[in-house]
């Protein structure tokens, strides 16, 4: 069945504070034909009533011409315009119009001509155009040109199976995220031997095909082409992605075809052997690192001064209705290779979501870290665990990140070798203080000599005299023998005996009678008179 083919025009035109609305129309009919003998119909039409006074519609032999008007339609009636003129390839067989502008709204001009063609590609005697022109005393709208002669090629009939083109080794069962590049060679749909329909890609969802959907659409060219262009031969890419529920995965190319997948024309399957989907099998996506400006670079983090604040997301997904497969994502690090996994400990509090759709459950974490001058390569673990316990996980993503702290330590170098001009004053100044504190205690010791006792801020220094020591009788007179001491009554001691109020008996003290002879006497102390010789000790 041939539909009929029309451009519809919009106007908006702005009259006396009022808005008109109607349309301009070309109309081509049919759309396409074979080769051979046609007759066509082309036509013009407008639908602004009172606005659009006068319809053209011209046509000329090719591109390289000027266009001629045919026929005309205005208040006045039809007029046919150039009747002499041949138009190679056309001939014009009747025209027909309904130009009542004053008292209808819908008013148009159309010609049917009479085409000959033996093949399918244009040629000097299959050129010619045409177009439609819309006009009142002030304005003019024309339609875009089009071909005259739209010749239909010849309906696909052969198609190859479809194939996978891969530069490396082929897989015996293929993965989730392998992405596939699918190629499929067949004849098409052509106009003028120019592909009208481009082959198209379905696959096979709970038993029937349906359309996919493609991020880029597939690349397509001409690989052949039959001597009258009636015959085109098109080849097809894919770019396939395999996702993890691609199960038992058939994919179908056809062409010539219909609405649903199919169902008209012809078609090429391929059956794709992938892993099965493990149920509850988890993926995890690679630690995105950013610092809310750019994603980072791990291999290469430049500190903002002494340290930086960097953002990791983590990201795991699987196909399930068991919502609580997981029950922690543990963020961990080491800073040396072989140290053991520690846990992150957080400065401001973890960032958690999740999602499930379709089956398919989709946690998301993100934690902030601050790495700083003294760190050098900072290894993380994001892992998916039913324990809090580092390095539990049943299935985990890790990265390293490269702090680059050369231009830090440059800086800390710099100000360490501009130090010594500050050490010079430095010392200069404790120094000074140093002196001062010399010659103000020398001061003070000269004072304190001169007058055995200062006082300052409430201290008081004192000098003592040094009492002098009396020489011991085996000093005195060395191994000689001394006389016998006679013997001395407690009544005839030169000290009295003094009474204490706490007096300590039966000590031992050295005292010193007349003649400076030592002698040993029990004696009882006093806190005020000193010690009083009591009953001299004979041993």
């Amino acid at each position: 069945m041939t539909a009929i083919a029309f451009e519809p025009v919009w106007s908006l035109i702005y009259l006396q504070a009022a808005f008109v609305f109607g349309y301009f129309r070309s109309e081509f009919y049919p759309f396409s034909f074979p080769v051979g003998k046609s007759n066509v119909s082309i036509k013009c039409v407008s639908n602004m009533y009172e606005i659009n006074k006068e319809i053209t519609l011209d046509i000329r032999k090719n591109k390289n011409e000027k266009f001629i008007s045919v026929l005309k339609c205005n208040e006045s009636g039809l007029h046919r315009l150039n009747n002499n003129t041949k138009f190679e390839g056309v001939h014009i067989l009747s025209f027909r119009d309904n130009c009542l502008f004053n008292h209808n709204w819908y008013n148009y001009i159309e010609l049917t001509v009479s085409l000959q063609s033996d093949k399918c590609i244009l040629g000097p005697q299959t050129s010619a155009s045409w177009r439609c022109l819309f006009s009142n005393e002030t304005y003019t709208f024309n339609s875009s040109e089009k071909d005259i002669y739209s010749i239909k090629g010849q309906s696909p009939k052969n198609m190859e199976r479809i194939s996978i083109v891969t530069r490396q080794t082929s897989k015996s069962l293929y993965e989730t995220d392998d992405v596939l590049q699918l190629q499929c060679i067949g004849e098409v749909e052509s106009i003028n031997a120019m592909p009208s329909k481009d082959i198209r890609w379905c696959r096979k969802e709970n038993g029937k095909f349906k359309l996919i959907s493609f991020q880029d659409p597939p690349l397509t060219d001409v690989v052949e082409r039959s001597k009258d262009g009636c015959t085109v031969v098109q080849n097809s890419f894919l770019f396939y992605h395999v996702s993890q529920n691609d199960t038992a995965l058939e994919i179908m190319c056809e062409s010539g075809w219909g609405y649903a997948c199919g169902i008209h024309g012809i078609n090429a399957t391929l059956n794709i052997p992938t892993k099965d989907t493990k149920p509850d099998e988890w993926k995890m996506w690679p630690i995105l690192i950013h610092d809310k400006k750019s994603l980072l670079n791990p291999e290469h983090i430049i500190l903002d001064g002494l340290g930086k604040t960097i953002h990791l997301q983590c990201t795991a997904s699987a196909y399930s209705n068991n919502s609580s497969l997981v029950r922690y994502i543990n963020w961990c690090f080491k800073k040396e290779k072989k140290a053991k996994w520690a846990q992150v400990i957080l400065q401001e509090s973890e960032e958690n979501a999740s999602s499930n759709s379709g089956g398919k459950i989709t946690y998301f974490s993100k934690i902030q870290y601050h790495v700083t001058v003294f760190d050098s390569d900072v290894h993380f673990l994001c892992e998916i665990s039913k324990s809090q316990i580092c390095g539990t996980g049943f299935t985990f993503v890790q990265t390293i990140v490269h702090v680059d702290n050369r231009k830090v330590k440059e800086g800390i170098r710099q100000q360490m070798s501009e130090e010594p001009e500050n050490s010079t004053a430095v010392v200069a100044v404790l120094s000074g203080l140093l002196a001062f504190i010399v010659i103000l205690k020398t001061l003070l010791l000269v004072v304190l000599f001169q007058r055995r006792e200062i006082r300052l801020f409430g201290w008081k220094i004192r000098i003592d005299k040094i009492r002098k020591r009396k020489r011991t009788t085996e000093e005195s007179f060395g191994n000689r023998s001394l006389p016998k001491m006679p013997e001395l009554d407690a009544k005839e001691t030169k000290y009295p005996i003094k009474a204490c109020s706490n007096p300590q008996q039966g000590k031992k003290h050295l005292v010193f009678t007349e003649g400076d002879v030592r002698q040993e006497v029990n004696s009882t102390y006093c806190d005020e008179d000193g010690y009083v010789a009591v009953n001299p000790f004979t041993g």
